[in-house]
């Protein structure tokens, strides 16, 4: 995700034009700029294409049609970005939560079971970003002993995996009287937000935004473009290819920033800033525990440590 500061507009518009976004608007405004320029010589030089005529008030009402096709695409696509955000939004705290209760119930000197909540819960957040972006390997997960990676190995769904292993340590304490029954309960309901945390993570990926509405919107973009040069001709001549890439610029580019941000959980600039998550969850964590991280691994969690995740 790109981190930015909101009130230094000439960085940012900078920045936003160096990213594969813009490069692919820009390639588009290309083809746009081509059409543009055949239909005003065209039509200015040689073919009257008579679609000069076309009233100002049939494009008025497309514009119309447009805008609102355009305003509630950004917003389905900004819900899912923002829904994304406020599941992990909730893991961060849920995280931080168990590793609260841990610390308060575990004795000073259980130093095994302290070090194992802290890498176990810490191993959730990065195996969940592992798995919205099918990466596969549990090369960013810590573990106490070889045998727990051998046993994490077998899960192909490796949150569960994870969450698995909190449960049956949790079950361990519980029977050996280090957890009371009514800690018991309320410790079920935090684990059990993990997997209901996936779960939303996974509902907004598998359900991407219906393919005809979203061929809809690009195809009705395509005709406003398309008409757009032979209704303003007569009143700016060759002004018209300048307007005609400026309006398509805001159209396609909304588009465009549409499709990038209602999957927040990719790898692209505009995603969610899952890598610092996870890293701010593993810091906080280990913290509340008392165990020690490196120095890189708290400077790596810090918003600004880097520009794009």
């Amino acid at each position: 995700m790109i981190i930015y500061k909101s009130k230094a507009w000439l960085p940012a518009l900078w920045h936003f034009h160096t990213g594969p976004t813009a490069i692919a608007l820009l390639r588009r405004l290309v083809v746009v700029g081509i059409y543009a320029t055949f239909v005003t010589i065209g039509e200015l030089n040689f073919i009257d294409f008579r679609l000069k005529d076309t009233p100002s008030s049939f494009l008025q009402a497309m514009g119309i049609l447009l805008s609102l096709l355009l305003i509630f695409r950004t917003n389905t696509a900004y819900d899912r970005f923002y829904e994304g955000r406020q599941a992990w939004g909730t893991l961060v705290n849920n995280c931080r939560n168990l590793a609260i209760f841990f610390n308060a119930v575990l004795p000073q000197s259980d130093t095994d079971s302290r070090l194992f909540f802290a890498k176990a819960i810490s191993n959730f957040p990065f195996a969940l970003k592992n798995h919205l972006r099918d990466i596969p390997g549990t090369d960013e997960l810590d573990v106490v002993e070889e045998v727990d990676r051998r046993s994490l190995d077998k899960f192909d769904h490796k949150p569960a995996g994870v969450t698995s292993q909190l449960w049956v340590k949790t079950e361990m304490l519980y029977r050996a009287g280090h957890i009371s029954e009514s800690q018991h309960i309320n410790l079920n309901r935090n684990l059990t937000v993990l997997m209901d945390v996936c779960g939303i993570c996974e509902r907004i990926k598998s359900t991407p935004i219906p393919f005809s509405y979203n061929l809809f919107i690009k195809l009705f973009i395509m005709i406003y473009v398309a008409i757009l040069p032979f209704t303003i001709i007569t009143a700016y001549g060759y002004l018209t290819i300048p307007a005609v890439i400026l309006t398509s610029y805001v159209l396609v580019g909304l588009e465009m920033i549409g499709e990038e941000i209602e999957e927040p959980f990719g790898l692209e600039r505009n995603d969610l800033p899952l890598n610092q998550l996870s890293r701010q969850i593993r810091v906080n964590v280990h913290d509340i525990l008392q165990i020690n991280l490196p120095p890189i691994e708290k400077q790596a969690a810090k918003p600004g440590f880097t520009i794009v995740t």
